[in-house]
């Protein structure tokens, strides 16, 4: 086992060991992980060192508190002990944030708040990050996944025998066509097919949903509803605007919040006034000023961080 290969693999395991945590008592996430540890000798290596760094904590759940795995015990450089230390100090925090959350400092691709970013994997597929977004990159022999940590993606997917799959915390999303975006919520997840189909699956479903063009899906971990006619216009995002039809201020101002940091606001007497319009996410204050203009209300600015729009008398 090389570095890299031992890298890799305790990330994966501090992965699973969140979602133990996230979903305990799951016979389907059990007999995943399973699988998972027999894939390759370096996962139970990885599993065994992450049990003997989780070994004075309470509360370890599931598999975890029945395993102990021998397999692979070769001495690593210390660049790999380093991280796997580190990594174990890490995991601790899991029970506290849940699987969305924990594997998020040790991601592979992040933008930061306003950022958006474009990249071509390994198979020719594109992915675009948008604003604070988190993804780790997951390719095999046998599959390609992407898996959404947080924030939200648009995936134009590549020809390749491989499936390709888009995870979140709430299930899996096998590409069957080639153009989506998902988007992560904090209790849910919701898919947008631009293109052909997306089909959706989860532990608490039997079967997948099929989601077509023109169509969303909007899920948790609960049984998978009926996809419905997706507002198409969301996914603009990925040219840089934000394009809103009657939207109500509140809830336009909680999107734009989204592209800079601090606190954006309205008076109660203003906030359900509609919007319509094209604004640009990648000038946030330029945006602001055409809505105050479009509504006829005052911009106050109280700090760079502090916006706040009111009534203009």
């Amino acid at each position: 086992m090389n570095p890299a290969d031992q890298r890799q693999a305790l990330r994966e395991a501090a992965q699973w060991h969140a979602r133990f945590l996230a979903a305990p008592g799951c016979v389907q996430l059990q007999a995943q992980w399973q699988a998972w540890l027999e894939q390759a000798p370096v996962h139970g290596w990885a599993w065994a060192r992450l049990q003997q760094l989780q070994a004075g904590l309470a509360g370890v759940p599931g598999p975890l508190a029945r395993h102990t795995l021998a397999a692979g015990q070769i001495e690593a450089g210390r660049r790999t002990v380093l991280k796997s230390l580190v990594l174990g100090l890490g995991v601790a925090g899991v029970a506290f944030t849940g699987y969305r959350n924990a594997p998020i400092w040790l991601a592979d691709v992040r933008t930061t708040t306003g950022e958006r970013r474009n990249l071509t994997l390994q198979d020719g597929t594109r992915l675009t990050l948008n604003t604070a977004s988190v993804v780790d990159i997951r390719y095999s022999a046998g599959q390609r996944m992407i898996v959404l940590l947080d924030g939200e993606i648009a995936v134009h997917t590549a020809a390749d025998p491989r499936p390709l799959l888009v995870r979140t915390v709430h299930g899996d999303m096998r590409a069957l066509g080639t153009d989506f975006t998902v988007r992560l919520h904090a209790d849910r997840t919701e898919l947008t097919v631009v293109e052909h189909a997306v089909a959706v699956h989860n532990a608490a479903s039997a079967d997948a949903v099929r989601v077509d063009a023109g169509m969303s899906l909007v899920f948790d971990n609960g049984p998978l509803p009926t996809p419905r006619p997706a507002d198409l216009a969301r996914t603009a995002w990925r040219d840089g605007q934000l394009v809103l039809d009657g939207w109500p201020l509140r809830r336009a101002l909680t999107e734009l919040q989204r592209y800079r940091p601090g606190v954006l606001s309205c008076s109660d007497d203003v906030a359900g006034l509609r919007l319509a319009g094209v604004y640009p996410l990648d000038d946030t204050d330029r945006a602001l000023q055409a809505i105050a203009e479009a509504l006829q209300l005052k911009l106050s600015r109280y700090t760079r961080y502090w916006v706040r729009l009111m009534p203009a008398t």
